[in-house]
This record gives C-alpha cells, sequence and structure tokens, in this order.
C-alpha cells in the first residue's frame, strides 16, 4: 500500500500478511454483472434478497450409448426439498432452499447464503424413455438418468404367394 508523506512523496506503509485481500478484477466483474441481471429480472425486489430465486445450480447435461444424465449442483436441499416431474416432452426440476430457523435471542453477523425457490425445464430427447427416468441425490448433487428406448426393430415376416 503507498499513501502520500512530506512533500508529495510516496510513502510506504507496511500491513501485517493476511490483512491485504487482493481483489481478482474479473470475480468484481462477474459479480457486477450478476447483479445487473437480477436487477433486470426483478428490479423492485430489495438488495440481496432472495437473488437466487428461479436459478437452479450449476448444471451438467452429459450423453452415452445408455442415455442422458443431468447433474444439477443443490447443496443444502433434501430430497423432499426437490422434485421432478416430465409432463409433454418436457423434465422440470424445481425445489426450495429453505431457510433455518434461527433460535430467539441470536444475532446473526453476516448472511452469505442464499434461500429461495428455483425452477428449470429441460427437452426430453425422443429417443428417451420417459417412464424409465429415475433421479438420486448424493453430496448436494441431484442426478437424472433418461435411458434410451430399446430399438425397435421392424417385425419381419414371410408372405406366402398363391397361384392364381
Amino acid at each position: 500500500m503507498v499513501s502520500q508523506g512530506n512533500g508529495g512523496r510516496p510513502q510506504v506503509v507496511r500491513v501485517p500478511a493476511g490483512m491485504v485481500r487482493v481483489a481478482d478484477p474479473f470475480t468484481a466483474l462477474e459479480r457486477q454483472m450478476v447483479r445487473l441481471f437480477d436487477d433486470f429480472k426483478d428490479p423492485s425486489a430489495p438488495a440481496g434478497a432472495q437473488k437466487a430465486a428461479g436459478r437452479i445450480g450449476a448444471t451438467d447435461v452429459t450423453e452415452d450409448a445408455k442415455g442422458y444424465t443431468i447433474s444439477i449442483e443443490v447443496p443444502g436441499c433434501a430430497e423432499s426439498d426437490v422434485k421432478l416431474s416430465a409432463t409433454n416432452g418436457m423434465l422440470t426440476v424445481s425445489g426450495e432452499k429453505k431457510r433455518p430457523e434461527v433460535a430467539e435471542g441470536t444475532k446473526q453477523h453476516l448472511a452469505g447464503r442464499w434461500f429461495a425457490s428455483f425452477e428449470d425445464s429441460f427437452a426430453i430427447p425422443e429417443d428417451a424413455d420417459a417412464d424409465k427416468i429415475s433421479a438420486s441425490m448424493k453430496n448436494g448433487v441431484l442426478t437424472v438418468t433418461l435411458p434410451r428406448r430399446p430399438e425397435i426393430k421392424p417385425a419381419e415376416r414371410t408372405i406366402s404367394i398363391k397361384a392364381g
């Protein structure tokens, strides 16, 4: 850190290690962009109140020979807090991360976690078997498996020809 000393000359100020936090300019820009889009979505919401509403956790969608897998981060949610439904070719994941109850007389010095409802929808691929969709949750990650339908081979039969 530098401060102005006598005669306008820079004077070095020593700060104990661990006291200086260097901000990554890209992280700061990302935070500003997130705030900008959050304000655009709901400008009437008070600052910081349910700022993650509608947003689902980080999502990965993968495909292999067996089918499709959707992995969604839902930290702090129990299986009972998340709902899956398949309707009209769409898979919808919704839920709510609930604020834990705070005992009366407890002071909260920092509130950095978000608590809100979330929802997202995914198109079910045509070759996926919607009747066999399954889901599991482990370590805060919801894994939805969409197996492929078995390939339908046309039935072949021999037709005899009769003489006229």
